[in-house]
């Protein structure tokens, strides 16, 4: 799905470049998370750019694949990011369920495909 965000993906484009460039600005500039439990607030206040409903890339927490790029993580260390500038993007799911808010795992797929793209 978040390939075909960014580009054609077996002929089919779910959204034009110009939605993608209006729903991933960013929206928070990096203030406290709404609907984020209680308990959560100290590991996630002041650390995540978030557009309209995507996660934008907010170094050093999360550079996911460039600094245009989106994505969200999601449960056990899952994540979907896509980058406009290179058009490649991807979902990510695990196996072995991982407790963390930011999966070490993720983040390590992403600095690879970063640097395959160069």
């Amino acid at each position: 799905m978040y390939a075909a965000t960014v580009s054609d993906v077996d002929g089919i484009r779910l959204l034009q470049p110009d939605t993608v460039a209006a729903m991933t600005m960013v929206q928070t500039d990096r203030t406290r998370m709404h609907g984020v439990p209680s308990e959560l607030l100290p590991y996630t206040k002041n650390l995540f750019n978030m557009s309209l409903g995507f996660w934008r890339a907010t170094p050093p927490i999360s550079s996911l694949l460039g600094p245009a790029s989106f994505g969200h993580p999601g449960s056990g260390g899952s994540l979907g990011a896509a980058d406009p500038e290179s058009r490649v993007g991807f979902g990510y799911v695990t196996n072995l369920w991982a407790a963390t808010l930011i999966d070490p795992r993720a983040i390590e797929l992403t600095s690879a495909v970063r640097k395959c793209l160069g």
